[in-house]
């Protein structure tokens, strides 16, 4: 008996479905390059806000530094984050102009810049969440040892190790488990901005640009690089949070504990971010994964549909978007905070346009 021809029909498209998906993948690159500006802004000035509140408050002496200062720590490499992905967004939209003034080609330097910057912001704000979590657990168990020994000194001495040892286990993944060179293309979301789609490119050209990258540089080491710092980071978050919640209920009769729930609220709030950012730094990768069998087949002449294409980008743009918004979210969560500080501790009411410290006791 012969067997029956293999199944295709997943594989090749109509050509009204495949012109479909055309116009879907340039009409989602459109609608994410017109939403990313304005939510790339809105990250920068929430977390711009954040550090003039809380530096405010710090300045004044109404705010401990050595409380806050992990959430400085993330709001500043969130702020340079940002920074350095506008750059290169300016870059790639100044590069194809005739009589504008234009950026030059980025060099393969620059490129390695973003690929670091991008990555180690992953790392940053999963150390920061734990290091929270973990000094929350030592102010709740041990607060006269917590006042007296941890000062914000030594406070800030844990943070400079943290990014001198974070350095050097990313260099370290560099040069053991790449060979000595950054190939975090397959992260779609470094990859947008190393090359993005213009307007005026054929997007046949683009997918051929892309596949070139994907098959070049295999997301397998890349994710798993990636994301084990944050998931060991958060596991230290979460068994830290449930030590406080078991030990806060224990002593729930104690009313000098009952001042912790709230900061135990910020917390869990950062941590359901926390874990969302992890779900985010897995969904950059599996938009390249998703579309690895549609490059190889693009490899070996076989018929192909557009349809992976576009889940890469479904997938491009919520890592994307909801990364940014992770960034809005965590500096509003904060900044929200310090502001029902002063006006629950003043004896005069404090607008949120204010935000100068009065007298708090």
């Amino acid at each position: 008996m012969i067997p029956p021809p293999p199944n295709t029909s997943s594989l090749t498209c109509t050509p009204e479905e495949e012109s479909e998906y055309y116009k879907d993948v340039e009409h989602m690159f459109a609608t994410l390059y017109f939403f990313l500006p304005f939510s790339a802004a809105g990250a920068f000035i929430a977390n711009v806000i954040y550090l003039i509140v809380v530096t405010v408050g710090i300045r004044k002496g109404k705010l401990p530094l050595k409380r806050y200062a992990l959430t400085i720590n993330r709001t500043c490499a969130d702020i340079f984050t940002i920074l350095v992905g506008a750059y290169f967004y300016m870059k790639q939209k100044m590069e194809r102009c005739d009589s504008h003034i234009c950026l030059p080609v980025e060099s393969g330097v620059s490129r390695y810049v973003l690929q670091v910057v991008f990555v180690l912001n992953y790392w940053c704000v999963s150390l920061s969440y734990s290091g929270i979590a973990v000094l929350t657990n030592y102010a709740v168990r041990a607060p006269l040892q917590y006042k007296v020994n941890l000062t914000s000194m030594k406070v800030a001495k844990y943070i400079v190790m943290g990014w001198m040892a974070l350095l050097f286990c990313f260099f370290l993944c560099v040069l053991l488990v790449h060979q000595g060179e950054l190939d975090y293309n397959s992260n779609s979301v470094i990859h947008l901005f190393l090359d993005d789609f213009d307007s005026d490119e054929y997007i046949g050209e683009w997918i051929v640009d892309l596949c070139q990258h994907i098959n070049t540089h295999p997301g397998t080491r890349s994710l798993i690089v990636t994301i084990l710092p944050p998931i060991l980071f958060y596991l230290i978050s979460v068994v830290s949070y449930v030590f406080i919640i078991h030990l806060l209920f224990s002593r729930r009769k104690v009313s000098s504990y009952h001042r912790h729930w709230g900061s135990m609220l910020r917390l869990g709030i950062h941590l359901i971010l926390f874990a969302g950012t992890c779900a985010l730094t897995g969904t950059a990768y599996l938009g390249s994964f998703s579309i690895g069998n549609f490059c190889e087949q693009h490899q070996k002449n076989e018929p192909m549909c557009l349809e992976a294409v576009v889940s890469y980008m479904w997938n491009t743009a919520a890592a994307l978007i909801g990364w940014i918004c992770r960034m809005v979210i965590d500096a509003t969560v904060d900044t929200v905070d310090i502001a029902c500080f002063f006006i629950i501790h003043s004896k005069v009411p404090v607008t949120f346009l204010s935000l100068i410290p009065i007298s708090v006791k």
